[in-house]
């Protein structure tokens, strides 16, 4: 199997002076990315074709890091601080240089039909992020539901490489996507709790407005709530350890997946990339 490097490679297609000197920028995806090299890399492609091992992970990053960038622009501020602004209108240039790498890479390597499916999944995943938008007005969103439809959000872009895999292992690497996609988000979670919302809430919010009479409610989705509070809600609804038992849950999944699996060089692989959230799930135990 070839060799991961593609966080190093990267970087020469996201880094740029004027974005990190006036605002910041998504993470890179580093575990779907390497999930989907460890997997195309598993066939031996002819030779007119080697290239996609490398490329079709690299993009895939580069676009998820676009939309990423994208989700990060803050719609409700009307009036903002000089600073503020110029931040607001980079990540609105930043999402749109890290798409225009993506056509530039796959342009230059003559895989044209995947530019029309990777613009394909983008025009998807903001469908459901509109539905998403939707969704979480219902005063009966759970955050059960909160972590599906992220899941499902971060699996959008990538689930498309799938007839680029050896049927062999395509329904592992379909199930596998998904379970990391969804450690992915049980661990931001876990991580970002005290309150802290992203562009569709939290779980912990859900995880609240599920036990909350309709008054507390209202407060919690207009009113800034301290750390205090959040301190008090995650000791009375268990907040911090339902989030460390499901992402426990779904470490066990892929183990048992790739144990069923019987191949010893991808099993080696795709284990590596659990351990940071195992190191997370130790940190809260302790």
């Amino acid at each position: 199997m070839k060799p991961y490097r593609l966080l190093e490679t990267s970087r020469k297609y996201t880094e740029y002076d004027m974005i990190q000197k006036h605002t910041g920028v998504p993470e890179f995806p580093d575990t779907r990315v390497h999930l989907l090299h460890a997997f195309l890399n598993m066939t031996d492609h002819d030779e007119s074709v080697s290239h996609r091992g490398e490329l079709f992970p690299l993009v895939a990053g580069i676009v998820q890091m676009a939309m990423d960038t994208h989700d990060m622009i803050d719609t409700l501020a009307v009036h903002q601080e000089e600073e503020a602004m110029r931040s607001r209108q980079l990540n609105v240039l930043a999402g749109d240089f890290f798409s225009s790498r993506f056509y530039e890479l796959l342009a230059k390597a003559g895989e044209i039909e995947m530019i029309s499916l990777l613009s394909a999944a983008i025009c998807e995943t903001n469908r459901l992020k509109m539905n998403l938008y939707h969704d979480v007005q219902s005063k009966h969103f759970t955050a059960d539901q909160y972590v599906q439809s992220l899941t499902q959000l971060k699996m959008e872009l990538f689930i498309l490489f799938t007839p680029y895999i050896s049927t062999e292992v395509s329904s592992l690497w379909q199930a596998l996507l998904t379970d990391f996609s969804r450690a992915e988000i049980l661990a931001n979670e876990l991580t970002r709790l005290h309150g802290e919302q992203g562009p569709f809430g939290s779980f912990a919010l859900y995880q609240v407005l599920e036990h909350v009479q309709a008054q507390t409610k209202e407060h919690l989705v207009s009113d800034h709530v301290t750390v205090q509070q959040w301190n008090e809600w995650d000791q009375t609804y268990q907040i911090t350890a339902h989030l460390r038992s499901e992402l426990s849950s779904v470490l066990s999944n892929i183990s048992q997946r790739l144990e069923q699996a019987g191949h010893a060089e991808l099993q080696t692989e795709v284990l590596q990339l659990t351990d940071l959230y195992q190191a997370l799930v130790l940190n809260q135990e302790q």
